[in-house]
């Protein structure tokens, strides 16, 4: 069952304390009184009861967001919800020192509680993880404390079906340069620094005339140069490149220290050179450019210490950047002409630079068009949705009711992106087809600045497969469920996941028609379900399926 319905109102509900007091379990119901939930929650660690610990339940059919019961343990840790009705029902808690967490939860999944004749719900084990922490001192060369400093953790995780380091959590340094990230999740994460020293805070350097400075000018002149410093981007324990950072273990309940020093070094300047039409004079206008550093597999990171400035019309000036491979963006030129020229271009900086507009590379232009088959009127507040899960980058366009999309004011660059249909009401994406570009199954691959036009035809067909995963001929609780299609590789878009309830069964909502391959995987939350070759071991061992319309489909399928 997927997670994280219920959590803001579960949320709400502890802020104005509502939850129940502790109360005496109760015998357990009959069938036509009723049917309970009880258990004990402890700590994952120790396996003591917790007491005071919040417990609330809810359905998880029908459309009801709210927590229907809760409960507040005593010192025993047990909690009981008597007079439940049949049905399946999201079991979740939160104590001191523990954060909010699902049942057996896996991701954004848990195991829901399937109370009815013959079912099992009375006796439940909720173990919860206690949070861990990271803190430490930021620090500089001269051993003072860093202020204000940006701290970020990234996580190493499972993330559009591959493993990947993805934005986490951050925080602020104090007045003494010391920071604390609490209410963490067992997982592997790193950290990185962001900061700019303090006598150097919106310092823009002036290189002044040199060789015919008089000995005041000159001596100012090197104060200056003394003040344009920056702090490079530094990742724990100690580098500026992320290929060199430390990974930070954190078992639950663990609290880690992880120390971080700056060092200035001397800032860069990057002037860019625009074009200029005629008519492009006093009136003209250039949008900042973006200045991105890719860290660990593409992510694109915003380069927090870049001053930007525009001293005259046809220049802009980037300042205070530290040494490092850069990507900059200019998303659009806007003068008495009008919008001009939009482009990427991917640089090393060892030293100031320049660069000239003309000499960088343009980003594609994306547009096209839906139609919606047997549909009077395209759906109100449709999207369409490109995706590069290797860069983080995601563009979203409204579908107008013309059914066309527009994705040329976006920074499309080359690369291979998921496409995919968004609040259509029950339409899915039956043909893509693409010029300018290659298209293989979901996915759209832009190999440079071309002009791209995709014509979809959307048709009405959504299914729902509903099943149970079994061991040794018994419903299995717990497994990660998996709805392969054919060609993985190229239509990661149309994976469904799930994990079985008590009772053994699951649902994969929203399944375009197409052929697949259900999977039922034991202890498979590390698995890099979007990859084909780690997934093959398992294939010959699922339940192929053919789906063929809307409407529900049934299936067993055995977990390996």
């Amino acid at each position: 069952m997927r997670a994280g319905v219920f959590q803001m109102s579960w949320l709400l509900l502890l802020a104005v304390g509502t939850a129940a007091q502790p109360q005496q379990a109760k015998p357990a119901a009959t069938a036509s009184t009723g049917y309970r939930i009880a258990g004990v929650v402890v700590n994952s660690l120790t396996g003591a009861p917790i007491a005071g610990a919040s417990v609330g339940i809810a359905p998880t059919a029908g459309a009801s967001d709210r927590i229907s019961k809760t409960y507040t343990t005593a010192a025993d840790g047990r909690f009981s919800f008597p007079g439940v009705s049949r049905g399946k029902y999201s079991l979740m808690a939160t104590a001191r020192g523990f954060s909010l967490q699902y049942f057996e939860h896996h991701d954004e999944f848990s195991t829901a509680i399937a109370v009815g004749p013959d079912l099992e719900a009375e006796h439940l084990i909720f173990r919860m993880d206690p949070d861990a922490a990271v803190e430490g001192q930021v620090i500089d060369e001269n051993n003072e404390p860093v202020q204000n400093a940006m701290i970020r953790l990234f996580e190493r995780r499972i993330q559009d079906g591959r493993e990947k380091t993805v934005p986490s959590t951050q925080t602020q340094t104090d007045d003494v340069g010391r920071y604390r990230i609490s209410h963490l999740s067992p997982g592997n994460f790193y950290l990185a620094v962001s900061a700019r020293p303090w006598y150097a805070q919106n310092f823009q350097f002036n290189a002044g005339r040199g060789a015919n400075d008089t000995e005041a000018e000159q001596r100012m002149r090197q104060d200056e140069a003394a003040r344009n410093v920056t702090y490079p981007l530094t990742f724990y324990p100690d580098s500026p490149d992320s290929a060199g950072a430390g990974i930070i273990a954190l078992n639950a309940g663990e609290r880690t220290t992880a120390d971080v020093v700056l060092r200035a070094v001397p800032a860069l300047t990057l002037r860019i050179r625009l074009p200029l039409a005629a008519d492009q004079g006093q009136g003209f206008q250039a949008r900042a450019p973006r200045l991105s550093q890719r860290i660990f597999e593409g992510y694109l990171d915003p380069a927090s210490n870049a001053l930007f400035s525009s001293s005259q019309p046809g220049l802009t000036e980037v300042s205070g950047v530290a040494p490092g491979h850069y990507v900059v963006e200019m998303s659009g030129i806007y003068g008495p002409s009008g919008k001009g020229r939009s482009w990427y271009h991917e640089i090393d900086l060892t030293g100031d630079a320049e660069l000239n507009a003309t000499e960088t590379s343009a980003f594609a232009s994306v547009s096209g068009t839906v139609f919606f088959e047997n549909a009077a009127t395209v759906p109100r507040d449709s999207f369409l949705l490109i995706s590069n899960p290797a860069t983080g980058e995601s563009f979203r366009s409204p579908i107008s009711d013309k059914g066309q999309f527009d994705f040329t004011a976006d920074s499309v660059k080359p690369g291979r992106y998921n496409v995919l249909l968004e609040n259509a009401h029950g339409f899915f994406l039956k043909k893509i087809s693409a010029t300018g570009a290659r298209m293989a199954g979901r996915t759209l691959e832009i190999t440079g600045a071309s002009s791209v036009n995709l014509k979809c035809t959307a048709s009405r067909g959504i299914a729902q497969v509903i099943g149970t995963a079994l061991r040794d001929g018994q419903p299995f609780a717990g497994a990660m469920i998996v709805l392969a299609p054919q060609d993985l590789a190229n239509n990661v878009a149309l994976v469904r996941r799930d994990q079985s309830d008590s009772d053994g069964t699951f649902t994969l909502p929203n399944v375009v028609p197409g052929r697949y391959t259900v999977l039922a995987i034991a202890n498979g939350w590390d698995l890099e379900w979007g990859n084909p070759a780690a997934l093959q071991p398992y294939l010959e061992g699922g339940e192929p399926i053919e789906i063929t319309g809307d409407g529900k489909a049934e299936v067993k399928v055995q977990v390996h």
